[in-house]
Parts: C-alpha cells; structure tokens; sequence
C-alpha cells in the first residue's frame, strides 16, 4: 500500500479495501440511520454463514499499464471480491456485484481503464495464489478452476460495478447460490458478517455489529468519490472490497467497500438498497442501449434536510432518525410543479410507494427512474398535502462515470 493522507475530518484514514499497490484516504461524516422496522426473532450464525459464503466469490484482476521506466509496459494485479446477483446454474450464466475500484485503474492502457483480465473463483475452489519474486513485486499462479468474467458497467462515483459469467461449467456442477437481499436497511447493533478475499488469501468471514447506520465516506486519494455507507466494527482488510455484509440470516446488507487504516476494526459498506438501483441502473443501461455506464434522472428539484430528530420507537426497540426533505431550487422537470420550500413526503413508482424520511433516500429513488416513467410526488406545502403526476423526460438524463 502506498502512503495513506491524513484526513481533516475526525483525524480518521481509511482506505477502499481491494488488495492493490495503491491505497486512499477516507474522511467520513455521519449521517444518521433510516427508519427500520424489521425484527430478527431467531438467528444463526453459522448456519449464515455457510450459507452466504456460497454466495461471494473471489476476484482477480490485472491490467497493462505503463511503468514510467523508457514508457516500458507492466501488468499490475489485484485482487478483491464479488457478490452473485443473479445465477442461472443450468445455463452457467451469473451477474456478479463488485466494487469499481477492483476492476478499474485510471493507469490501464484500455480506453475505459477497466482491468484486462478479470477471473472469479468460488468458495471451495480457490487455487489462485500471490507470488512475489526477489523485488517484491507480486503476480497471480491461477488455479485451474478460475471463471472469465465479462465486464458489463460500472460507475466510479457510486464505486461498484458488474460482471458476467457466461456458460460456465464450472457454475454448473457447483454449489454456488444467488445472494438473498435483506428487504430492510441496517439498524443500529445489528449483527454483521463480513465475507470476502482478505489480502487475497479466499473467501473468509469475520463479524460484528453495525455501528453507524449511515455515513458520508470520501476517499481523499480515490478520485474524490464521495459515498454513503454502513459503518461495521466486523474486521475489514484489503481485498475485501466487492464482497458482502450480512446479517444474522446471511442476507445482504451491503457492499464492503472500505477499510480503516488507524482505527481498529472500522470498516464501510455500501448499503443495499443503494446497490440494488445501481445495479439494476447498470443492467438496464447496459440491456436496453449496450451502455457500460449508469445513467441518473436529473430531476431538477435540490434538496436538503433539516429539522433532524431522533425517534425512539418503543415497539420495534430501534432509535432512528427522521429529517424534513427541503426543496432549496426547482429546474428542469421539477420546475413544472414544485416550489421552494415544499417538503417531500412520498413517491409512487410503477405501483409501488415511497415514504421517505431521510433525504438521501429520495436521491437513491432518482437512480430507478427511466426514460418516459410518470411518478407521484407527494409533498407539504403551506400546511396542506398536494400531489403532482411527474414525467421523466428523455432530455433530462445523464451518464455518470
């Protein structure tokens, strides 16, 4: 690892926690926890474990990139982890959840920096190890049971990307699964399990809890990406970056992301909910256009939240935080029936309704609107409720790298 900054934010270094030559810096800033209602009455962890392990797999990848020695040309490796989304074992066929920062490097002489060569390996499989030779530099001995991935999109903003296995007969004659999606975001206290490819050695699992339901993470030397994360004390170290945070059932909770480089197990992970429109952003782009980028509505309207409070709900045993979501400017479609000043309630989308009490969750909302959608959008304006029917114009879309 390169030499991590200092940050100016809570004296805190953290790095993204794929297994590289290079590391980052992240500040972070709290934010508080959406509300949660889910109770977990009977757990097991063990029986999670074994089975959300089937569930990640192994990353590695390298890329050209030039040496800055007579403009000689180096492979660099890294290895990280990855999460099924999606399998189809009969057809060997699976889309696979990573981080951006796994497969890509600004340095990789492709034209989109996405690394070369990416291979997957699943748990029970792992051959693949490191070898260094008398300069320390280190190369991938691949096993024989590593799966060619396709890259199918990505975005360095919000850090994660997708991969596609093809008819692979390796999937087919494993006991691999497609991660199981936990419906609630992560509360306070909750039981974490950390599994991914630490320091490249296979899959593993650590746990925890969740200590901060939502943070702001920025890492300093990462491109400035800023992204909003679940906080967990479960032990993260590099290579872990593109794998899973579960919960007690061993459903996902999220995308680990980020390690601390000064602080004893603190660790980040990118929240479901977010990954999922992400995903499903990335898909859509890539299915309906052949696209490697995500595309974001810009709806028009500015928010902020203000007015935040902490709720202790008696019934479910959870403190959560609400906020008023403020429009501050109105553009573009917004401008046809908001104002500044109306508080958001809610959205209806494609039959389904949106309660929001934070305001980030109605800027995630934004990811999973397409081209031509109408949505409601319900807000509080001078004491009273009005609704207005939104439509999502073509013009009013932008890729975002």
């Amino acid at each position: 690892m390169k030499l991590l900054k200092p940050l100016s934010m809570l004296g805190l270094v953290a790095i993204p926690c794929a297994l590289m030559l290079t590391g980052c810096g992240v500040s972070t800033t709290y934010v508080s926890p959406t509300i949660t209602v889910d109770q977990i009455t009977t757990s097991n962890i063990e029986e999670a474990i074994n089975n959300a392990v089937l569930s990640v797999v192994s990353v590695y990848v390298e890329g050209n990139v030039s040496s800055g020695i007579n403009g000689m040309a180096a492979t660099s490796y890294s290895a990280g982890s990855g999460v099924i989304c999606s399998l189809d074992k009969d057809a060997g066929d699976a889309y696979i959840i990573t981080n951006y920062h796994v497969v890509y490097d600004e340095n990789y002489t492709t034209s989109n920096g996405i690394a070369s060569k990416i291979v997957v390996e699943l748990y029970g499989s792992e051959e693949t190890y490191i070898q260094t030779d008398m300069f320390g530099n280190g190369s991938f001995v691949y096993g024989s049971q590593v799966i060619e991935c396709e890259y199918v999109g990505g975005s360095l903003e919000y850090d994660l990307a997708v991969l596609k296995v093809t008819d692979s007969e390796i999937l087919r004659n494993s006991a691999a699964k497609q991660v199981e999606i936990c419906a609630e975001p992560a509360h306070l206290g909750q039981t974490t399990i950390a599994i991914g490819n630490p320091l490249g050695y296979g899959i593993s699992a650590t746990t925890g809890i969740v200590s901060v339901e939502s943070e702001y993470i920025q890492y300093s030397d990462f491109y400035d990406v800023i992204i909003r994360c679940i906080r967990t004390d479960a032990p993260i170290n590099s290579g872990n970056s593109g794998g899973g945070l579960f919960d007690e059932k061993g459903r996902l909770l999220g995308i680990v992301n980020a390690g601390n480089d000064s602080a004893e197990n603190m660790g980040d992970a990118i929240p479901v909910a977010l990954v999922t429109n992400v995903v499903d952003n990335i898909l859509y782009q890539h299915e309906t256009y052949g696209s490697q980028k995500l595309s974001v509505y810009n709806f028009g309207a500015e928010v902020d939240g203000s007015n935040s409070t902490a709720v202790y709900d008696e019934e479910v045993g959870l403190t959560f935080i609400k906020e008023d979501i403020v429009v501050t400017a109105v553009s573009g479609d917004a401008a046809q029936n908001l104002q500044v000043g109306d508080k958001i309630v809610s959205v209806s989308l494609n039959g389904t309704d949106i309660e929001f009490s934070r305001a980030f969750e109605f800027e995630e909302f934004l990811l999973d609107v397409r081209p031509g959608d109408q949505f409601d959008i319900t807000v509080v304006r001078s004491g009273g409720l009005f609704t207005f029917t939104i439509t999502a114009s073509n013009s009013s879309f932008s890729q975002v790298n």
